[in-house]
């Protein structure tokens, strides 16, 4: 059973401010977790608290054996005090974790994990750009688009992700659930964005904006290293960005001119801009 303040604690974590003072989030999902957790990617030393139903343990039962292990093992001298699974896991009955899931479907099992080291303007290092093709983001609200868009970064090897400080939150119970668990392995840097190109400018790296009015992607040559920018959801780019892009372009619809929807959406974009990149760059 959780204790109450265990209980709390799951509950808080679905607020930003409070997930940025505990230094925690949380992760839902019987496919996300056992994944994780399977691959070695969730484990003793960055998961503060596993809550399961007895029968998701049972199904794991190697998995959450190895979790105590390397619990024990990573305090050697406290192994006494770290002897068992409930150190790291803890049973849960399918009423708790339904009363604190934020999914329509409750799951089996969350997860409440440490934040890792590298989503903040202190962690940017300017010479990264120099690594790769880089995705910048300016105000994207929607925590789905921005989870997909993780996804997908990770999907294609693209590490460097920047967002705007107005953007959705990475750490947001949506973004978690619809990058399938990428947040552990492909987090946006938040920084303002005039700043960010103008590091890129200092190291020669070219801006690209994608805009409605924009030259035909397929057709305009796009440097690695490089920055392609993507807008908010409703109002696309802001004009005081513009000034910093080399080229503006656009995803054509096909025959060109003829369709009758507005616009792609910003997480489509990105997975079609992401595969032409590294078609090209074959």
């Amino acid at each position: 059973m959780l204790s109450r303040n265990q209980q709390k604690l799951i509950r808080s974590l679905q607020q930003k401010k409070q997930r940025e003072i505990h230094g925690l989030f949380l992760i839902e999902g019987n496919t996300i977790i056992t994944d994780l957790v399977r691959s070695g990617e969730l484990h003793a030393g960055n998961m503060e608290l596993l809550a399961a139903t007895p029968e998701w343990l049972q199904r794991n039962a190697p998995e959450v054996s190895g979790l105590s292990k390397m619990a024990a093992s990573s305090d050697p001298g406290n192994r006494e005090k770290r002897s068992g699974p409930a150190d790291v896991t803890v049973p849960a009955d399918p009423s708790e974790l339904k009363k604190l899931s934020a999914l329509v479907s409750p799951p089996e099992v969350m997860a409440v994990v440490k934040m890792p080291p590298g989503s903040s303007r202190e962690s940017f290092r300017p010479e990264q750009l120099r690594e790769g093709p880089s995705l910048v983001f300016e105000s994207v609200r929607d925590p789905g688009n921005l989870g997909t868009i993780i996804r997908t970064a990770d999907w294609f090897g693209i590490g460097n992700l920047f967002c705007s400080p107005d953007s959705v939150d990475t750490y947001n119970n949506k973004v978690v659930q619809a990058s399938m668990g990428a947040v552990l392995r492909t987090r946006p840097v938040y920084i303002e964005l005039p700043v960010l190109f103008e590091e890129a400018d200092r190291f020669r790296i070219p801006v690209y904006g994608t805009t409605m009015d924009g030259d035909n992607f397929y057709d305009t040559p796009v440097k690695v290293p490089g920055l392609i920018v993507f807008g908010n959801e409703a109002h696309g780019i802001s004009a005081h960005l513009e000034p910093y892009f080399r080229n503006k372009i656009r995803i054509p619809d096909f025959p060109e001119g003829t369709s009758a929807t507005e616009s792609l959406n910003v997480a489509t974009s990105v997975a079609v801009v992401c595969a032409e990149i590294r078609r090209r760059q074959r």
